[in-house]
């Protein structure tokens, strides 16, 4: 058409038309395109063999540094003679840079795949605040926990354990480098008596050393199987833990304090309101850790997260919630449960008298840190807490602390 040949009121008509159709066509894209590429967003995200998510997943990426501290008993030697009060000194941090990849996937047609994570570990010498050599002297755990299991015994069976202890190489506390401790290991008398005894009473030992990551460090078989969902099919079930060792449950606690759910870290819900909580399983921590949205933002590189945290409710045990009575093993209830801020970790440590708490005793009984030297909770320091960002379920930035302690109790008849 030759607008030239239009009267006037034929061409304000097409000048008024065509400027409201690209006014309108404007407004509405506007409107619906971010839905547009949130739609398409969605849809990309769920967990398949040929997914930009699954390179991603499959091997992360981005290095992880891992920060151990360990703490010396400086007098150990003194505590023995005199019952004088334990004194530690945090050393560290042992910094080692930890790669990540799952193995043996199998897929399933319900949504979800099997896998074995693999954790190496390698140690970073310049972002270390400490030597592997470093000398660290803490409670002989094989001792400890032998004497645990025998605490309840007739006198007769105790005074034999006794011997058998201290002829064996029982300790109160050893004195190992930092390297033996957490992976090199160091060759233990006691374990070595302990692996040749023939009793039925007798956990199995599997090896005569001890470190605190024996046999882990590249191992695709320690931590056992996650089933996950991949989000196929129901993006709100994308990460979300369904089997581990092929059970949904770990019967280490009762009821809902038992059951697994949440996420293994390595994929979050998408879209989700920002005042939901985090639920994640390690499972060093033997728990799942609900995570608390706090009202804080926090801009990383341009994106905007949101914080989510740990609370005095985290590690409580029915004290300040009724509700969290279930993390007292039920052979300690009604009467014996922990004090509120720690978990007794022995239904899953074979009875050893372990415990899990945030950094430092934060938000824990005062009953933890008043019988020992050394523990100063700081809330910047010490604090667990993933940054989220919601919308793709990325988490930006992670401080993720925990402190595992062991608890010592004298004994008339085990020296």
């Amino acid at each position: 058409m030759c607008c030239s040949c239009c009267g006037v009121t034929q061409q304000k008509a097409w000048v008024f038309g065509l400027g409201t159709f690209f006014a309108v066509s404007g407004l509405l894209a506007i409107i619906c395109w971010p839905g547009f590429i949130d739609s398409g967003i969605m849809k990309a995200l769920p967990l398949t063999p040929t997914s930009k998510t699954f390179e991603k997943w499959e091997e992360l990426p981005i290095p992880v540094y891992v920060y151990m501290y360990l703490w010396n008993w400086t007098n150990a030697a003194d505590v023995q003679a005199n019952g004088v009060k334990p004194i530690f000194a945090q050393l560290g941090p042992y910094v080692y840079r930890e790669e990540r990849k799952k193995m043996d996937l199998e897929w399933h047609d319900n949504g979800t795949v099997t896998f074995n994570p693999r954790r190496t570990w390698f140690w970073e010498e310049e972002l270390s605040g400490g030597k592997q050599t470093d000398l660290i002297t803490a409670p002989h755990l094989p001792s400890l926990a032998a004497s645990n299991q025998m605490r309840n015994s007739n006198v007769f069976l105790k005074f034999m354990f006794n011997e058998a202890l201290n002829a064996n190489g029982g300790h109160l506390f050893v004195t190992h480098t930092a390297a033996e401790w957490l992976f090199e290991s160091f060759y233990d008398e006691f374990l070595h008596y302990a692996m040749t005894l023939n009793n039925p009473l007798v956990p199995k030992i599997e090896s005569d050393h001890f470190a605190w990551f024996l046999n882990r460090n590249g191992s695709k078989d320690f931590e056992g199987p996650f089933t996950v969902h991949t989000g196929v099919g129901d993006i709100k079930e994308m990460g979300e833990i369904k089997y581990w060792k092929g059970q949904n449950h770990t019967g280490w606690y009762d009821g809902e304090c038992g059951r697994l759910n949440g996420s293994t870290t390595d994929l979050f819900v998408p879209d989700e309101p920002k005042e939901k909580a985090l639920t994640i399983f390690i499972p060093d921590t033997c728990r799942i850790i609900n995570l608390e949205f706090t009202g804080q933002s926090e801009t990383i590189q341009g994106i905007t997260g949101w914080k989510y945290e740990i609370t005095p409710n985290t590690f409580d045990n029915g004290q300040i919630n009724g509700n969290a009575k279930c993390w007292c093993p039920l052979e300690r209830q009604p009467d014996n449960c922990p004090a509120t801020g720690a978990t007794d970790l022995g239904p899953c440590a074979d009875g050893v008298p372990m415990y899990l708490s945030a950094d430092h005793f934060m938000y824990a009984d005062e009953s933890y840190g008043s019988t020992i030297s050394g523990y100063n909770p700081n809330y910047d320091q010490n604090n667990f807490y993933i940054i989220m960002e919601r919308k793709m379920g990325v988490p930006l930035k992670v401080n993720a602390n925990v402190m595992i302690t062991l608890y010592i109790e004298p004994d008339s008849v085990i020296e």
